[in-house]
């Protein structure tokens, strides 16, 4: 479907599920190394640990974070982390029995905001610069595109929380700017190219703004849990693969933290592409689809009353 036909309910509603369809595809493989496993080529791959259509915290913090945002109707850094910590501790918003434990960079966050009371506890230190904010991001662009100097700040403050190096801020803003190009109807290429003119301060943010990935090779994209890496991987997936499936496809196959590729790489098919891109096995399948939906809707409710003055 052409860009331009897809209205920006379609692109929302495609967003959300595609990040969980992501993170569903590729959670059971998730640190296995790369062709260390049978390639997947549809929801129902092996091996798995959580059932087939089943996301994991990629999506339950992402549902976190948009349900914060609706139910306070504003950013309360202090509530979102409330709910991380409940989704972790007390498996609040987690349709599983299996219950999930939070990396070490969010754990630590959680933990200090635990003793401190401040929200926005996560590690600055440039070795902390993990892909956490990146997974769950879209929720805030959703509630705060409209209003573009919010939305810039909201990446970064929702990132903060758990994850405050650097990279981190600047990775979520320059994913922000994407998503927010794609929801306002731009073309893919034009969106993916949005930040290439920013001072960034990481060098390698800048060179991902640019799109110095796109002539990489599979064997120099790595799917590390390091944020600049994440990203990067995430980028050449959808710039390299054409529509939804196969992008999200190709990032499941890439070993590693390849569930949280998989899941960014799904927030920017989904908005680029719409939610009738999404194979209808996998809509059937995925786990809470509808409130994935519902909340998509919900936010956009929210950012139509959130524009600037």
């Amino acid at each position: 479907m052409s860009s331009d036909r897809l209205s920006l309910i379609e692109r929302a509603r495609g967003g959300m599920l595609a990040l969980a369809c992501g993170d569903a595809l590729a959670n059971g493989v998730e640190f296995m190394p790369r062709g260390g496993y049978p390639a997947i080529t549809d929801l129902h791959g092996k091996p798995r640990g959580l059932p087939v259509g089943q996301w994991s915290d990629d999506t339950g913090l992402a549902l976190c974070l948009g349900e914060s945002l609706v139910a306070c109707q504003a950013f309360d850094p202090v509530d979102q982390m409330r709910r991380y910590r409940g989704f972790y501790e007390r498996g609040e918003g987690w349709p599983h029995a299996v219950p999930l434990i939070a990396g070490n960079t969010l754990a630590r966050a959680l933990a200090d905001f635990t003793a401190t009371g401040n929200p926005y506890s996560g590690p600055t230190h440039a070795l902390a610069a993990g892909n956490g904010g990146l997974m769950r991001l879209l929720p805030v662009v959703l509630a705060s595109h409209r209003a573009p100097e919010r939305c810039r700040q909201w990446c970064r403050d929702a990132t903060r929380t758990t994850h405050g190096a650097g990279e981190c801020l600047e990775a979520s803003d320059l994913l922000g700017r994407i998503l927010s190009a794609l929801l306002e109807g731009r073309e893919l290429a034009h969106a993916l190219g949005v930040g290439a003119d920013i001072p960034w301060a990481s060098e390698r943010i800048a060179r991902l703004a640019q799109g110095a990935y796109l002539d990489k090779p599979l064997d120099g994209i790595k799917a590390s849990g390091y944020v600049v890496d994440t990203l990067e991987a995430a980028l050449w997936c959808v710039a390299r693969h054409d529509g939804l499936e196969a992008p999200l496809l190709a990032a499941a196959n890439l070993g590693d933290d390849c569930d949280t590729v998989a899941a960014v790489a799904g927030q920017i098919a989904g908005c680029a592409h719409g939610e009738r891109a999404i194979p209808g096995q996998w809509r059937e399948t995925l786990i809470q689809a509808e409130r994935l939906t519902d909340l998509a809707e919900a936010l956009l409710v929210l950012s139509a009353s959130d524009k600037e003055g």
